[in-house]
């Protein structure tokens, strides 16, 4: 015969205390979320840190060329007076002629800089333009560090200038454009039919 223990009330039903539950130690929906969002925040922290490879350089230069021929051009129509883009292995600078012979455009779109491979794409003073340049190749092409410039279509001719300059007519309108980056594996080929703005296409070298 069952007993009661003392302090229990005849009548009582003793029941058994339910078993210990064991913590959980997976991870919740939100939890997991919260994580992902951690680990896509850190990741995107670390790219933004990390220097721009010399390729993704070479294409966003291309882009920047491409922008500053069209202001170039419209600049050299809207004032009536030639411009020419002079470049070298260290840079390039945009240069009319003047009382003193060539100088810098008076522009701060154009002001002369350096290719961003070779000086991290900083600005020149433009007193300084020719020193940015690196010298004035005798040729189209020529080796700006690591990355080949050629000027296939469009070069100067006249005026005692070197072929790799490309000169903008007082005319809305000229002839042919191209110009051509390489790193040896890519190449961002700038160009324009001479109505048309300038556009950028990259293909395999």
């Amino acid at each position: 015969m069952p007993t009661l223990a003392a302090g229990n009330k005849p009548g009582c039903v003793l029941r058994a205390a339910p078993p210990p539950q064991r913590q959980a130690w997976g991870f919740t929906l939100l939890e997991m979320l919260v994580a992902l969002i951690i680990v896509g925040m850190v990741t995107a922290m670390a790219a933004f840190a990390l220097p721009p490879s010399e390729n993704a350089q070479m294409q966003r230069e291309a882009q920047r060329l491409s922008a500053l021929f069209d202001a170039a051009r419209q600049h050299a129509a809207e004032t009536g007076v030639p411009l020419a883009w002079a470049s070298g292995p260290r840079g390039y600078a945009f240069v009319q002629i003047g009382p003193q012979g060539w100088e810098p455009v008076d522009s701060d779109l154009l002001r002369p800089r350096l290719w961003p491979w070779v000086g991290g794409g900083r600005e020149i003073p433009p007193q300084d333009w020719r020193a940015a340049l690196g010298g004035e190749p005798r040729e189209a092409a020529y080796s700006a560090g690591t990355v080949s410039v050629s000027l296939s279509e469009g070069g100067v001719r006249s005026l005692g200038t070197p072929p790799s300059w490309l000169l903008f007519g007082s005319e809305p309108v000229g002839g042919p454009v191209r110009l051509v980056l390489s790193d040896g594996a890519e190449r961002d080929s700038i160009e324009t039919d001479g109505f048309a703005p300038f556009v950028v296409s990259r293909s395999r070298s």
